[in-house]
């Protein structure tokens, strides 16, 4: 498995070229155990807890105030002594998170996290945090490609070190061909691009790449194309997305997820295909209940938590991402042995509702059921009070519009545990079908589809 290899070897350099890491480190021979690897974690926790300490004022505030010095945190089961570091600090005062001068900051960035709103956030990154993200892109793109590959980005495009320029520049340090395309670059873009470029590898955003593979479908076989690969991004993928991807390419689909405040680049899917294994090498986790911050036991769900182990310009310690997955310890079938893994990011925190008698739904929620049902390209779910009882109703895109087509959505929907329990106990009323022509729910960029509650 490619990113284990670059890990051990991450892990390896380390121990090599500093000398407060050599001692504790054992490995020899090619391959780390995960005692090494654990090592090397509380080594460079150690180095960026006393690092953030001396040069940031918002950690060295953070420890003084919850009476707390360095010497407190020397491994991960340390961390829970510490309060968490929140979305709204890196808005409020992200200049105090900085551990250099601004005259050092080779990229600073400023976002809202997609699919939300609220304050901007502000992020910087050092010549050196860059070439270490990029460092990552490039052993991540090593987990679904070859040297000789040719990738297709379909990212935003804009200044150096953009999304798209961090990934052009891993595709090349991997050894492959990359070639950016626009995001506007539209189904008949695409289908040229394909031809003429003859990608082996496409990375894209799920929704913008799969709706572009829907129309595909309809003009010509891309199953001859030479495309052996889709690498996707920004939201979680459904099993019959993934299905009817396979479908239309004759290819494999993997996903990656990334977070802008941890460069990015975070984890990557291996050919086992059931959850990510993410850059130890520079990466802390924890998953923590989302409600009270107490830790969660392996394969529990929880909130994801980082801490990042070689961040220069601003480390974040203890970072609640407000994602919910889980953490999976158990050997993993791609033949990684010394990695961990986590489950697949389905939904976020503060896009959960509660409806009917107090079930909770978010975003994805449906997309498992709905996404079995042949044509569909996408959806949007709306709250709504009906006789004073909640009603889902869904709005729905698909290839064609037919009456069959919307039994098999009404009948995969009344399906639902939970549609069918509030419905029973006449808390909800039945769901409202809506088929809306192609295009209306398309979106260029990366916004993920939200819950829109009309309640009044």
């Amino acid at each position: 498995m490619y990113l284990e290899y670059w890990i051990h070897n991450n892990v390896k350099e380390a121990a090599e070229t500093d000398p407060g890491l050599r001692t504790p480190y054992s490995g020899s021979g090619e391959s780390l155990r995960r005692s090494d690897i654990e090592r090397y974690h509380n080594y460079r926790l150690s180095q960026v807890v006393n690092y953030a300490y001396r040069h940031s004022l918002f950690y060295r505030e953070l420890f003084e105030t919850s009476g707390l010095s360095p010497a407190d945190i020397r491994r991960p089961g340390d961390l829970p002594k510490l309060p968490f570091t929140e979305s709204h600090h890196l808005a409020e005062s992200p200049y105090s998170f900085l551990c250099t001068s601004q005259s050092e900051i080779a990229r600073p960035h400023t976002f809202v996290t997609s699919g939300t709103t609220g304050p901007r956030k502000k992020i910087f990154w050092t010549r050196r945090d860059l070439e270490r993200i990029i460092d990552f892109m490039s052993a991540g793109i090593g987990t679904v490609a070859k040297p000789q590959d040719v990738v297709l980005i379909m990212l935003p495009d804009g200044r150096d070190y953009s999304q798209a320029d961090l990934l052009r520049r891993g595709v090349k340090r991997f050894g492959a061909t990359p070639v950016v395309a626009e995001m506007d670059i539209g189904v008949l873009g695409l289908k040229k691009m394909v031809e003429d470029v003859q990608p082996s590898v496409i990375f894209g955003y799920t929704r913008h790449l799969f709706r572009l593979s829907r129309d595909l479908q309809l003009r010509e076989d891309m199953r001859g194309k030479k495309v052996r690969t889709l690498f996707l991004a920004a939201e979680y993928l459904p099993p019959g997305m993934r299905s009817e991807l396979e479908k239309i390419w004759d290819c494999s689909v993997h996903t990656h997820y990334g977070l802008t405040e941890m460069g990015l680049g975070v984890a990557v899917e291996c050919d086992a295909r059931n959850g990510y294994h993410f850059n130890e090498a520079d990466l802390l986790l924890e998953v923590v209940n989302p409600h009270t911050g107490e830790p969660v036991e392996p394969g529990q769900e929880g909130e994801l938590v980082f801490t990042t182990l070689n961040r220069e310009a601003m480390p974040l310690i203890r970072y609640r991402t407000n994602d919910i997955s889980r953490l999976i310890k158990v050997p993993c079938p791609c033949g990684a042995k010394s990695l961990l893994k986590i489950g697949a990011v389905k939904k976020r925190l503060g896009t959960i509702l509660q409806i009917g008698a107090g079930d909770e739904i978010f975003p994805a929620y449906f997309d498992d059921l709905l996404f079995e049902v042949p044509g569909i390209i996408d959806y949007q779910l709306i709250v709504t009070r009906r006789n004073n009882r909640d009603q889902l109703g869904f709005r729905i895109e698909t290839m064609t519009k037919s009456s069959k087509t919307t039994s098999a959505i009404r009948e995969k929907l009344l399906s639902s545990p939970l549609i069918a329990r509030n419905i029973a106990a006449e808390t909800m009323a039945p769901p409202r079908i809506e088929m809306v022509a192609w295009g209306t729910l398309q979106t260029l960029g990366r916004e993920k589809r939200m819950i829109i509650d009309s309640r009044q």
